[in-house]
């Protein structure tokens, strides 16, 4: 009987040996699935905030081609409908209300954006603009 005992007692110690090396093994896996998780979601972050600042191709103007004279003998409105709504709506200029300065920056910095003006029409433009939509 006192044989039973010893062979009982070391396996007992034996499962509690197991048990602990089994608890060791999942705090172990859970450990590393936690920051593996944590690396691809710091990973897919820093690619969003990326992606966020930089416009994405399809969201980019299509290109118009400048006309060789202002359109319809220099008719800013024409102008305006053509090639400006071709990125965004008119209210954001019939809401705006700038001096003829302010409004050529404006369209020298869409020119530069990719609107599609010659020297003659830019002018066009920002004389009509400056007259209908000047503070």
């Amino acid at each position: 009987m006192r044989q039973l005992g010893v062979y009982a007692q070391e396996f007992t110690g034996l499962e509690e040996t197991e048990r602990v090396d089994m608890r060791n093994k999942t705090i172990l896996v859970t450990m590393v699935l936690f920051v593996t998780l944590s690396m691809l979601l710091t990973a897919c972050g820093s690619k969003a905030k990326a992606t966020a600042t930089q416009p994405a191709a399809a969201t980019q103007p299509s290109v118009i081609q400048p006309t060789t004279a202002p359109a319809a003998g220099g008719d800013g409105q024409a102008l305006l409908n053509d090639r400006c709504t071709k990125c965004h709506n008119l209210n954001r200029v019939t809401s705006a209300k700038k001096s003829a300065s302010d409004w050529e920056n404006t369209v020298s910095r869409m020119v530069g954006k990719g609107a599609q003006l010659t020297t003659d029409e830019q002018k066009v433009l920002v004389d009509y603009l400056a007259k209908t939509y000047a503070p």
